[in-house]
């Protein structure tokens, strides 16, 4: 398998490994879409089913101590008023487990069904019984009444709360019944999960491995040979061979070793022969200069000729250069003379504009030390002006948490109020308690003077709070006055830092501009220096250069050149 494998292309390599990790994908994908699917129909069950019932059941437990406590309120109403709102609201609360035990037929299985129906016997005679209570009390039998809500509605709501205390322990049970199982569904998914990730990893790593050194030998071998032929070393093997791109690779290396091989020999020889002063020679493998490697034979050859003909034109050239030499003294000489008096009144100019220079750098500093004491002044007036700003806002700060403090007290307000009110109804309550009720009509009016003096101090509060947002007022408008002004200073001492920034930077551009001169100047007179020894020791060279013509003649007569045609 390893050797059909060496024969591909790295193309169908490349895709062997991407389809072993496309097909983990898939796998990985597929189970866990289908544990993922059980685990959800589980979640679904425990949130539609056992989790509503749950809160259904607490709902009817509620409503139904509702429904006791208005008809006890009913029945001991001391009023028209207070028996008709108690009325209403029995009537609402008893619609109300209607409702729920509705929804609670709907939501039902088979083995709840008899619970259902408990509930449902069980209400239908609370709700016969409620309405006996009603009649009898609209007759004027409230004894009676209350004697059938404290018998048989008590053994009917206790028969009630036990059905729904079912209903929540089998709800319940259900619910972590089926928890537990999405739990065992998830370690199992997990563990499949982790062995099939595992067995993927596995195969993935064994492709990997085969592929990569499949690829990587090849390379390794080609990158050696490489960097041995960038080292000049071109007596290296590639033993690689293969049907593959790295194979076609390995041949066209070895041919191009081969080829580089036969054009550096030949080279050498062109070479040596040049050294040797002999220009007539001529490439002895000429049919490997094939490609690009044809321009540099045509550019050795190139050589050969553009030298031959150098050296013939140096030879007839050298007997021209000694009559010119002499010429070239003479003019050196005068032009040496000219240099120095040039050089002289260089010397004198430099000395006055360095004068100059000086005052200019001087002036050029003062002006920068001006702008300096400027820019700090600024500075701190910016800092002034921003810690007045933050005094401003400080301030707003302040009168808002003021109202902050007023909307507070006016809920202190509303709560003494309804403490006061709450008191009352305590009051009223306790008179109808009788004795039972006397220490609750002490804690009643107690409660009642304690909302009043929440009231009194939340009045007194709110009036030093207003005060405080009127001084709070009166600062803020001084400080935004003075920000005002110190911020017109700012201004001011900006507008006279930049005009001296300007003056500054003037001095400064003048200083450089004469330091230019200077420079300039200084250029000149080594020129003109330059030139005068220059033509001195031109003069002295070209009596040299007449008699180094001679030797160079001598010398051109030792190549062997071809003759021009």
């Amino acid at each position: 398998m390893i050797k059909g494998i060496r024969n591909l292309k790295i193309r169908l390599k490349l895709y062997i490994l991407i389809g072993v990790a496309l097909l983990g994908m898939f796998i990985i994908g597929g189970v866990s879409f289908s544990l993922m699917g059980q685990m959800n129909e589980m979640a679904s069950d425990i949130s539609t089913s056992w989790l509503p019932s749950i809160d259904t059941a607490r709902g009817l437990e509620a409503t139904l101590s509702n429904v006791r406590m208005n008809e006890l309120g009913y029945l001991t109403a001391i009023s028209d008023d207070v028996e008709e709102s108690s009325l209403q609201y029995l009537q609402k609360e008893k619609g109300d487990m209607d409702t729920l035990l509705a929804s609670y037929g709907a939501l039902i299985d088979d083995e709840e069904r008899d619970f259902y129906n408990n509930a449902m016997n069980f209400w239908t005679q609370y709700s016969e019984a409620d309405e006996k209570i009603i009649a009898l009390a609209k007759q004027g039998s409230r004894e009676e009444a209350r004697a059938i809500l404290e018998g048989e509605c008590v053994d009917l709501y206790n028969s009630l709360n036990g059905v729904f205390q079912d209903i929540i322990t089998y709800n319940t049970e259900g619910s972590k019944t089926a928890t537990e199982e999405s739990f065992s569904l998830y370690r199992t998914a997990t563990y499949l999960m982790v062995a099939v990730i595992i067995a993927i990893i596995l195969v993935g790593v064994f492709f990997s491995f085969v592929i990569i050194r499949l690829i990587k030998a090849p390379i390794s071998e080609i990158q050696n040979a490489a960097i041995k032929m960038a080292e000049g070393d071109l007596d290296v093997e590639i033993s690689y061979t293969s049907k593959d791109e790295l194979g076609v690779l390995a041949e066209q290396v070895r041919r191009l070793l081969h080829k580089l091989q036969l054009i550096i020999d030949d080279e050498n020889k062109f070479l040596a022969k040049m050294a040797e002063g002999d220009f007539t020679v001529d490439s002895i493998c000429e049919e490997e200069y094939t490609g690009g490697f044809h321009p540099l034979l045509v550019s050795f050859r190139g050589i050969t000729e553009k030298l031959n003909d150098t050296m013939l034109q140096i030879s007839q050239s050298s007997s021209r250069v000694a009559g010119e030499a002499e010429q070239v003294s003479n003019g050196s000489q005068a032009l040496a003379q000219g240099a120095t008096e040039q050089a002289s009144s260089v010397q004198e100019l430099a000395a006055t504009i360095n004068g100059i220079s000086d005052q200019v750098n001087q002036n050029a500093e003062n002006a920068q030390q001006a702008n300096a004491t400027a820019g700090s002044f600024s500075g701190k007036m910016n800092v002034s002006n921003e810690k007045m700003q933050q005094l401003i806002e400080a301030m707003g700060e302040i009168s808002q948490c003021s109202s902050e403090i007023s909307k507070i007290i006016k809920t202190i307000e509303d709560i003494a109020f309804q403490t006061n009110i709450l008191a009352l109804n305590a009051a009223v309550e306790a008179a109808r308690a009788g004795e039972a009720g006397k220490g609750f009509a002490v804690v009643a009016d107690e409660v009642r003077s304690l909302a009043g003096k929440s009231a009194e101090a939340s009045k007194n509060t709110s009036v030093l709070i207003e005060n405080s947002l009127k001084a709070v007022e009166n600062g803020t408008q001084i400080a935004d006055d003075t920000a005002q002004s110190l911020l017109e200073a700012v201004n001011d001492v900006n507008e006279m830092t930049g005009i001296i920034g300007q003056i500054s930077e003037a001095s400064t551009d003048q200083a450089h501009s004469i330091s230019q001169i200077m420079m300039g100047i200084d250029q000149i007179s080594n020129v003109v220096q330059t030139n005068s020894a220059t033509a001195e020791e031109s003069a002295a060279a070209s009596e040299e250069l007449s008699s180094q013509s001679q030797l160079m003649k001598g010398l051109v007569e030792r190549f062997q050149l071809k003759d021009l045609v």
